[in-house]
């Protein structure tokens, strides 16, 4: 059986995902084994170039289409330069997918989340990030069941309310601010978002969320199983 993987999102905290990704599922799976697509429509900017993992040949390419470019060899890997939303997201994470968010707004979030919970089976692993600190969640869903709490759980942030970019103008996606980031945070949450996926292929969940903070050094890893209010 063939195991699919999604990754929404394809700036920050994606690029840097993506290289040792596709190193760790070539080692993990045989390329037969596995797709992976990688969601993502927006364009590279100049601006970007600071710490997203694109050079100036990219700008106004298709982030999804740049990034998967080095990689274009792997037919198993491909680019889908769409945004995801209400129209197309039952065609690209279906049951049995492994989601990888490296998105930086809230409504995909709640998409995603209210997608997932009418699939038996699906695995979701949420990375995001502020200036210099971010988190890294893992939901596991199997038979119908939550076997780790869904990522809004304590987290009320994660709501319809907001821009959802799919339902914007390219235009308008354009005129969006862009957040302060560091290179250094985006590549801490790359990390952990593949140290959860790793966990989770090797039977482990031993945290299903961790904060960072690079300013003061520290990493708290919480197991949101033993929080009071919890139930499968």
């Amino acid at each position: 059986m063939i195991q699919r993987y999604v990754m929404v999102g394809a700036g920050g905290t994606g690029t840097h995902l993506l290289h040792p990704l596709i190193n760790y599922l070539n080692s993990f799976h045989r390329a037969d084994e596995y797709e992976l697509g990688i969601l993502d429509g927006d364009q590279v900017e100049e601006k970007n170039l600071v710490r997203q993992l694109f050079d100036s040949s990219h700008i106004l390419v298709n982030k999804a289409t740049a990034a998967v470019t080095p990689f274009r060899h792997f037919q198993n890997v491909r680019a889908i330069p769409e945004y995801l939303g209400k129209d197309n997201i039952s065609r690209y994470i279906t049951d049995g997918a492994i989601v990888l968010i490296a998105v930086d707004n809230f409504p995909v979030r709640f998409r995603i989340e209210q997608h997932c919970i009418t699939l038996n089976n699906v695995t979701v692993i949420n990375g995001g990030n502020e200036e210099d600190n971010g988190s890294c969640q893992i939901w596991v869903r199997k038979d119908g069941k939550n076997i780790t709490p869904p990522i809004s759980f304590l987290h009320p942030e994660i709501s319809s309310d907001g821009v959802d970019r799919a339902e914007l103008s390219c235009q308008e996606v354009a005129e969006l601010p862009g957040g302060e980031q560091l290179i250094i945070a985006n590549m801490s949450s790359a990390m952990w978002m593949l140290t959860a996926l790793m966990d989770y292929h090797r039977e482990r969940i031993p945290w299903t969320e961790l904060h960072f903070d690079l300013a003061n050094g520290s990493t708290v890893a919480i197991d949101n199983r033993e929080r009071r209010g919890w139930v499968q």
